[in-house]
């Protein structure tokens, strides 16, 4: 079998599962069927690392491939760890994730190889540079395929996607399996240069090189990137029912990201032309590492964002006597929240800690339709119910455990609190909002904590 009969082969069987992967999901999809959706996301992704694999095995071998997929494999916890750790408290399905990191592993790596490779062999039969396709092709049909993960997302299920935090963590997501799938095949390349020109020994200093200066340094520049895409993605999920304003936001900042990833790509194949290597170098300090930090900094602003938002959508449901004072400003910051767990931990242990987390992610859940409600996006009042019923649920683990806190209700405007006397009385609210914590009604059915 010929090398051209063997690609064809290769890319035939992979067109196949892709195709077949794309059947199924849509089925899926149309029929709510979450296996027949997860098996066909499967195959689809099956079908992209078949691409991907036979390129680098037919192009650096099978033991370079091992190398190569190892080394990737380092730098990967930290880069998934971050976007999951920065969308930990919103209530996101661990499938959505997951597809978001294998779409830009598997599919968009596989679609931008191909179409990468083409124009790199037209540029050369037209006595080109071919490393001009690193500076024209790629930023265009990168960052076109790994926004195409989180777009679908949005479009079949929007509820999982509301705002910016949420496009960063799955455009973060997209880029870093990018970032991964393309690790493997740098490093696959840098060990078989080293091995060919000396030993293995001289393979494996290249790929710890390689680790280091890609793994390290610049392991964030794919999901930042995507995260200019992101932010156009986050911005059109604000403003529903507005198709042309939506379309501009994500058009236009897709746009930025592909001209950011040109200069990234086009200051190492210009330093290369000009024999000046110095220039990516000067580059990154000047211009990228500061454009990263803003970036984090714009995330954890966002992240801090959400618990703000929670603190505005909750607010009408003190007046209502259904939230109280104290409670609503626990929610206010990420550092308040950890400090109610500290507190609920302290008086009534681990269960007293897990109904306050309990309690904290259902008042978000509850927050959150609130806020769709807000902007005209479609809410679920069954979702509602349930926060309410999940809040009501863990004040009665952790509300009465401080032996010290007198029993009270918020009514909207005063305090309840049973005196030791046992006399119940009318206390008003202090001007900052401070213990006691009120006592909910029971839940309409048990939660257990363990």
């Amino acid at each position: 079998m010929t090398l051209t009969t063997t690609a064809q082969a290769i890319l035939g069987a992979a067109a196949i599962l892709a195709l077949g992967g794309i059947a199924l999901a849509w089925v899926g999809l149309a029929r709510k069927a979450t296996g027949v959706l997860i098996a066909g996301t499967s195959l689809l992704f099956a079908g992209g690392a078949t691409v991907l694999a036979w390129a680098i095995v037919e192009g650096a071998g099978a033991e370079a491939f091992a190398v190569g997929l190892a080394a990737a494999i380092l730098p990967a916890p930290v880069l998934v760890g971050t976007f999951l750790w920065l969308g930990r408290y919103r209530r996101r399905p661990w499938l959505v994730l997951a597809f978001c990191f294998g779409w830009g592993a598997c599919v968009a790596t596989a679609i931008s190889l191909i179409v990468n490779t083409g124009a790199s062999i037209l540029l050369d039969k037209n006595d080109l540079d071919p490393n001009l396709a690193a500076v024209f092709s790629a930023p265009v049909i990168e960052e076109i395929t790994k926004l195409l993960g989180p777009l679908l997302v949005y479009w079949v299920a929007r509820r999982h996607l509301t705002g910016t935090l949420d496009a960063i963590v799955y455009c973060g997501l997209a880029g870093a399996g990018f970032a991964v799938a393309e690790n493997v095949l740098y490093a696959s390349g840098a060990y078989l240069n080293g091995a060919e020109n000396l030993d293995a020994a001289a393979g494996i200093a290249q790929v710890t090189i390689l680790v280091a200066v890609r793994g390290l340094a610049t392991m964030f520049a794919h999901p930042l990137m995507t995260g200019l895409s992101a932010i156009g993605l986050g911005k059109a999920a604000r403003k529903p029912g507005r198709k042309g304003l939506q379309t501009v936001w994500i058009i236009g900042m897709l746009l930025c990201g592909m001209g950011l990833h040109a200069l990234w790509n086009g200051s190492s194949v210009l330093g290369v032309n000009l024999d000046m290597p110095a220039l990516w170098f000067a580059l990154y300090p000047a211009f990228l590492a500061p454009l990263f930090f803003t970036m984090v900094g714009a995330a954890l602003w966002l992240r801090a964002a959400d618990a703000r938002r929670s603190q505005a959508a909750l607010a009408p449901m003190v007046a209502a006597g259904q939230v109280s004072p104290p409670e609503l400003a626990s929610l206010a910051t990420f550092s308040r929240r950890a400090a109610a767990r500290a507190w609920a931990y302290r008086h009534a242990g681990k269960p007293g800690e897990a109904a306050m987390r309990d309690f904290q992610r259902a008042a978000s859940d509850l927050a959150e339709q609130y806020d769709l409600a807000s902007i005209g996006r479609p809410w679920d009042d069954r979702r509602i119910e349930h926060a309410v019923h999940r809040m009501n649920a863990a004040r009665t683990v952790y509300a009465r455990a401080d032996r010290y806190m007198p029993p009270a209700l918020w009514d909207g405007r005063q305090y309840h609190i049973t005196f030791p006397d046992g006399q119940m009385r009318a206390v008003e609210a202090p001007p900052q909002p401070v213990m006691p914590l009120p006592v909910a009604p029971p839940p309409a059915y048990p939660v257990t904590y363990a």
